[in-house]
């Protein structure tokens, strides 16, 4: 075979060279997102978790330039929402708004978990959060957490507590420990029952995220007695928070959070968190998430999320696992 004259070469190089430019972009580039993306909500439609990503997805469009379908994957407690994130093409048109449960409880709670957070998820970033708070109703004869922690121990037992997120479920255990007290805790299916089931004088008080109960709160029918945030939130600045009490390791809160499938590539990893958190800090986003007792995180990002997940595994997973929540 004769070797290639250098003028066949060079046509060769110039035929390469004028295909390149017309070559399809590797996954990830400058086109992403060229079509509508799906947010996958393992909750039903109307609840604090869906209506608060619909806050974020709508202006997550503008950010985007496409439009944000979300889809309700509800039951199992988020299990059935995580599996529709695994089994989903990792191209950054498929994501995950979930709560923390899903990312950091359900290792502790399951035996056999249908997914890995860590291997099946690649995390985009933390959203919102909001803390667990104390709430009884205004003619309990609760009005403050001493009258709580009086009553629990001069009555062991018989003050009951209701709960609906995991996470209420590890914060009444806590308190309990924290205070030397001992409440029976009361299992809800969800926070809006719960909140019925407090009004209607079915328990004494409740551990729940503060969105159910806001109205009755502002009707002055709800007395919020403490929260576990950090410090005194804006929207509820004469509401003491459980550390300043002087009650130990209840400074903690249920989060959101996103994520993509394993192996979606880094760009649209970045594209994603970017447009994320420009969405969150938009003023009338926080002003409606508020509204929901929801605030922006202020640590955002894969990295973040997935020092959240590890922290938070690490902290709540054996108290779970001491208080016998196990959903297998």
């Amino acid at each position: 075979m004769k070797p290639l004259s250098s003028r066949v070469w060079w046509r060769i190089a110039l035929a390469i060279g004028i295909a390149l430019p017309f070559a399809a972009p590797p996954a990830g580039a400058q086109d992403y997102p060229s079509r509508p993306l799906r947010m996958i909500v393992p909750f039903p439609a109307g609840g604090g978790g869906d209506v608060t990503a619909r806050v974020v997805a709508r202006k997550l469009e503008e950010q985007l330039g496409q439009s944000v379908v979300v889809d309700n994957k509800p039951g199992g407690n988020s299990l059935i929402g995580a599996q529709e994130l695994v089994k989903a093409q990792p191209d950054g048109y498929t994501l995950l708004w979930s709560i923390d449960q899903t990312y950091v409880l359900n290792q502790a709670l399951y035996r056999k978990l249908p997914y890995d957070p860590r291997k099946d998820f690649a995390p985009v970033t933390l959203t919102i959060a909001s803390p667990i708070v104390l709430v009884t109703r205004a003619d309990s004869g609760i009005g403050s957490v001493a009258d709580l922690v009086a009553r629990a121990r001069a009555e062991p037992g018989k003050v009951n507590a209701g709960v609906a997120a995991m996470l209420a479920h590890v914060a009444q255990g806590l308190f309990d420990q924290s205070a030397g007290v001992r409440t029976t805790r009361i299992p809800y299916k969800g926070s809006s029952e719960l909140a019925t089931g407090t009004m209607a004088g079915d328990v004494d008080l409740a551990f729940d995220g503060i969105a159910p109960f806001l109205q009755f709160a502002r009707s002055g029918r709800a007395r919020v007695l403490a929260s576990t945030a950090p410090a005194r939130l804006a929207a509820m600045p004469d509401i003491p928070t459980l550390t300043e009490l002087g009650f130990r390791d209840m400074s903690f809160g249920v989060w959101f959070a996103v994520a993509a499938p394993a192996g979606t590539p880094q760009p649209v990893i970045d594209r994603l968190n970017s447009a994320f958190s420009a969405a969150l800090d938009d003023a009338g986003v926080r002003e409606r998430l508020a509204t929901f007792g929801f605030e922006p995180v202020a640590q955002r990002g894969p990295a973040a999320m997935a020092q959240r997940m590890e922290a938070d595994l690490q902290r709540f997973g054996p108290v779970a696992r001491a208080l016998g929540l196990q959903l297998d």
